[in-house]
């Protein structure tokens, strides 16, 4: 699909108080949601939308804090915040209930969010795929400092450079010939954009309450009887695959799918495959116990 979404696909919906854009594809009553990372948007997920839509009715939203939502300073951003309003998204979009089902796909900070989800509402999601996901990464506390008004200011400058921007999309795919000439100038004037700046900040002063960990939600992971796909990037320089393994160890009835030549972003890089395996996990016949 194109990078400018058309008027049918691109809406606005309002929830819990914060105007929140999505796009729509497709149609029926089994509905695939897209979640996106940090400092992204669902334009992760262009090059595969078409294609799920012809199976599934597609639901890719840009979260509070991201994209063309709203980007409150003040807001009390949390896993469970997130959490809470994809439910209600779900809910408003008539996409949960008698004879419905909702399957997910979550990427790196999206995948943290949905796992959240999935234990807090443990009813919503029928499967969940997680991909190149940060939530078993430990992050330390400091990490809040960046958000401190001389260290933001810093920062402000620092990540809005071009060598800087050009840099860190080159760490983040294994062929760097991915980042197009309209790729880069998106992403430099996403950070270049004080509001999604700011927005940012205030994430990170909430950051342990965007932390698996921290919340407590890791450990609870044991509950979930959802079946769960892991997919990564076997060249992934932003999270290490070795989390890969560490995520199929901890999540029950998960199984773990490794995309070759492929860094972080898998939808964008390899998104052929990444269509496939997902499919392949959806449509598949649950089976019982633990998949290893």
């Amino acid at each position: 699909m194109t990078e400018t979404l058309t008027n049918t696909q691109s809406k606005f919906i309002t929830l819990s108080g914060y105007r929140h854009h999505y796009a729509e594809l497709g149609e029926g009553d089994e509905t695939l949601l897209l979640v996106h990372g940090f400092s992204a948007s669902l334009l992760s997920y262009q090059k595969v939308m078409p294609a799920f839509a012809k199976r599934y009715r597609v639901l890719a939203i840009d979260l509070v804090g991201f994209g063309a939502s709203d980007k409150p300073t003040d807001a009390p951003y949390s896993l469970e915040l997130f959490s809470k309003l994809l439910v209600e998204f779900l809910e408003k979009m008539n996409a949960t209930g008698a004879g419905k089902k909702v399957y997910a796909v979550g990427h790196s900070m999206g995948g943290k969010i949905l796992l959240a989800m999935s234990v807090l509402y443990p009813n919503v999601l029928s499967k969940l795929v997680v991909t190149n996901t940060d939530g078993f990464l430990y992050v330390p506390m400091i990490i809040s400092a960046a958000s401190l008004w001389g260290v933001r200011h810093l920062l402000n400058k620092v990540v809005g450079r071009e060598s800087f921007v050009r840099k860190t999309m080159e760490s983040v795919y294994f062929d760097p010939a991915h980042i197009t000439d309209e790729h880069f100038q998106r992403n430099l004037s996403m950070v270049r954009d004080q509001a999604n700046f700011n927005a940012m900040m205030a994430l990170n002063r909430n950051y342990k309450h965007l932390d698996l960990r921290r919340t407590g939600l890791r450990v609870r992971l044991g509950e979930l009887k959802l079946p769960v796909l892991i997919l990564w990037g076997d060249s992934d320089r932003f999270v290490a695959t070795k989390y890969a393994a560490v995520a199929h160890r901890e999540i029950p009835n998960s199984e773990l799918q490794l995309i070759s030549r492929c860094g972080h972003v898998p939808m964008v890089e390899r998104p052929e495959e990444f269509v496939q395996l997902t499919l392949a996990f959806l449509e598949k016949t649950a089976t019982a116990g633990r998949e290893k």
